[in-house]
């Protein structure tokens, strides 16, 4: 037990001499944190005494065994990721439950933990939210003393601490109060590598404390190189050798549009940041640096859009008939068809072609020959001297009457080709 107890005391004097090392390095500010821990056994998805994960997970009246101390010390390696080493104690004096019993009580196992974690901060340590969630990942050592319901109890020895690896993942988030104190809330789940140690959560709450010092402010200014004057020191002042804003970096900004000299298109006219310092004075969203027509609202480089007239395309209607179980092309019908190619000639056209048949025979018979109809008139343009990929055709069989099939003169009608002629442009 004494052993355990000088682990603990041994660890946390190491975390403290740490700090006392590297406390003075300004670009990786440490930080201090002093809270109490609550030990929960329950959630952790084992068999009772103890339950599923996160089931009744806010029970602090019977499953969390709240103690002191916890202690952590954390170091910022980037904006948004710390590395922290804590050390723990607690008197663990609840065990879960069984069915109709409320709570299961223990004899206060004695709990040690030592813990190193990788913090991800969602809002960065050096922006100025005053809150910063986090979760963290990383591994640690805990021992716990036999007692009752541990699975690594053998009666003997029942003050003996027993101890294992853990993987460890944690929610948290820091408040701050001011700028070295704050409040910390964290919820840690450690997982043991090993059987004999029981999984549990570790829940803790306190105070942070920035263990950064402050330089005298006198002695700052007088290390501050400014060569221009402006307030602004020459290391983080991007126009070193010109008077400007504290808000631009050190930068002059001529127009007082907000944008500062070296980065406006237009620094002697006042204008927007969209428009990279320049104005937009017709407002159609051009510059007026960019702009044709400064004065005259346009989408056309900033001038109005110069409408051009588009022809409606012209269609026409043709329709050819065919004899009976006949796709070769008439007298007749080469006549309406010269007429269609007089139309398409010299201009900018396409051509569909339909082609239908009477009910005289299957299905599948009058669809190929309403084809093969199609075709023949396709076929005919085309040696008039029309382009075959302005022409399109397809069979529709029996499927589109224009009139009864019941009367020779109506399947007459029916056996036919209709044409589509659209002309686009003259």
């Amino acid at each position: 037990m004494k052993k355990s107890y000088n682990i603990l005391a041994i660890t946390l004097l190491l975390i403290v001499g740490t700090q006392s090392l590297f406390s003075q390095d300004k670009s990786k500010p440490w930080v201090l944190t002093v809270e109490a821990n609550a030990i929960d056994v329950y959630p952790v998805g084992e068999n009772a005494p103890q339950g599923e994960y996160f089931d009744e997970f806010f029970n602090l009246t019977d499953h969390w065994s709240l103690s002191l101390p916890k202690i952590t010390i954390s170091k910022y390696l980037s904006d948004n990721i710390s590395v922290n080493l804590s050390g723990s104690f607690n008197k663990i004096k609840k065990w879960g439950e069984f069915p109709g019993s409320p709570k299961v009580d223990v004899d206060k196992l004695t709990y040690l933990g030592v813990d190193g974690m990788f913090n991800y901060y969602f809002t960065g340590l050096s922006k100025r939210s005053k809150l910063k969630p986090f979760v963290g990942v990383g591994g640690g050592y805990s021992w716990i003393e036999q007692g009752l319901f541990n699975t690594f109890s053998n009666g003997i020895n029942k003050d003996e601490l027993v101890g294992a690896g853990t993987l460890n993942g944690a929610v948290g988030a820091n408040y701050w109060i001011s700028k070295r104190i704050g409040l910390n809330i964290q919820s840690t789940y450690k997982h043991s590598f090993k059987e004999y140690l029981v999984k549990h959560w570790q829940h803790s709450f306190g105070v942070v404390i920035n263990l950064t010092k402050t330089e005298n402010k006198k002695k700052v200014e007088e290390k501050i190189n400014d060569r221009d004057g402006d307030g602004v020191p020459d290391e983080t002042d991007l126009c070193p050798d010109e008077p400007g804003l504290k808000a631009l970096d050190g930068c002059p900004d001529a127009d007082g549009d907000g944008i500062a000299d070296k980065d406006d298109v237009c620094p002697e006219i006042y204008g927007f940041k969209e428009f990279s310092g320049c104005k937009d004075s017709d407002g159609d969203g051009y510059a007026d640096n960019i702009d044709d027509c400064p004065d005259v609202k346009g989408t056309n480089k900033g001038c109005p859009e110069v409408e051009e007239k588009v022809a409606e395309p012209v269609v026409t209607k043709k329709t050819v008939y065919f004899g009976f179980d006949k796709y070769s092309i008439s007298s007749e019908a080469q006549a309406d068809l010269d007429e269609v190619v007089s139309i398409a000639q010299n201009t900018d056209y396409n051509i569909s072609i339909e082609g239908h048949g009477d009910h005289i025979g299957t299905k599948e018979y009058n669809y190929k020959l309403s084809v093969e109809r199609a075709e023949a008139v396709k076929n005919y343009l085309i040696s008039k001297g029309l382009s075959r990929i302005l022409i399109t055709t397809k069979g529709e069989g029996e499927n589109k009457p224009v009139t009864s099939n019941e009367t020779e003169s109506g399947r007459a009608k029916n056996r036919r080709a209709e044409l589509t002629i659209t002309i686009i442009s003259q």
